[in-house]
């Protein structure tokens, strides 16, 4: 079995590339982005969001200043790279343009033209390997700027409704005259949200469709993973969470965000400064496991017994 890596059609995202094990196939866009726009099992369902209609977009007068007329950031769905802390309009750069991508000894390459005003230059990787239903996708940013920047990479995976989230609470007890765990919020959550349950081990985020109200959170989760179940299909994200250093958003390697349409599945790096010309990485792992949800979103043994199979 090899890796078989091709340009095609996908939806009405225009000419794509797919990457193919055998086992699993990743669908990423050229002609704008890029996004990562399937993951799944060879013929069958694609776990993550994506945006056929275009309904979720940006765009206001700070953008059309800083862009040009008419300047609109579209989310399309899938997988993204942005950096941290969000800024408007700055953060909403309108990703429309042609990417370029090449080829890896294990992967492909995908990097869309420099960030006209914002002057900075993003990029990911994805890495496959045969025999195997994750991926590796390494985030860049390079500072092209004549200032120094303060900034952290920011992965983002928009998964599709219906599912169950889990995000892990942070073990270490450390001194128990100190604090050990951080819950953040964003002004538009509501704590008493009924998406929301927040356990001693674990926070589980079930989505609904039927509830449009926007959900915003952040963790400081030193295990550095977070699943999302829908139907038989669990993705699992996994990254470093690195002790000690300093995190946006006072502290949160991990954030998601619900909506009636998806929900986001976020990672951080820590802060860095970056001096003109430097360049900073932010690695994620996602895997692919058939494992349904139990039952009873909210009862921490059952979903202990779930995450052990992956943890």
């Amino acid at each position: 079995m090899s890796i078989e890596i091709k340009e095609t059609e996908y939806e009405n995202y225009g000419k794509c590339l797919r990457l193919d094990n055998g086992l699993i196939d990743v669908v990423v866009t050229i002609e704008f982005g890029p996004r990562i726009v399937r993951f799944g099992f060879i013929g069958e369902e694609n776990i993550l969001y994506n945006d056929l209609e275009r309904r979720n977009y940006i765009s206001s007068e700070s953008m059309s200043e800083r862009y040009g007329k008419d300047a609109a950031f579209y989310h399309y769905g899938g997988h993204r790279v942005w950096l941290s802390p969000e800024k408007m309009p700055e953060t909403y750069y309108p990703d429309n343009e042609p990417v370029v991508y090449g080829i890896l000894p294990e992967g492909v390459s995908f990097t869309p033209p420099r960030q006209k005003r914002n002057d900075v230059q993003l990029s990911f990787e994805v890495i496959m390997t045969e025999g195997t239903t994750d991926i590796m996708v390494v985030h860049s940013a390079k500072n092209c700027s004549k200032e120094k920047r303060n900034c952290a990479l920011w992965a983002l995976t928009m998964v599709k409704g219906g599912g169950v989230e889990v995000i892990p609470m942070n073990k270490d007890t450390g001194s128990s005259l100190l604090p050990n765990r951080l819950l953040t919020l964003w002004p538009y959550s509501d704590i008493r949200d009924k998406r929301l349950s927040a356990g001693n081990r674990f926070i589980t985020i079930r989505h609904d469709t039927d509830i449009p109200d926007a959900l915003k959170l952040g963790v400081n989760n030193t295990p550095g993973w977070a699943s999302y179940t829908c139907g038989e299909y669990t993705l699992i994200k996994r990254y470093l969470h690195t002790a000690q250093a300093a995190y946006p958003d006072y502290g949160c390697s991990y954030e998601t965000y619900a909506c009636g349409d998806f929900i986001e599945m976020e990672s951080l790096s820590p802060l860095y400064g970056l001096e003109p010309g430097e360049g900073i990485r932010h690695v994620e792992n996602l895997s692919l496991i058939r494992q349904p949800f139990p039952d009873d979103p909210v009862d921490e043994d059952a979903i202990e017994k779930f995450c052990a199979h992956f943890k």
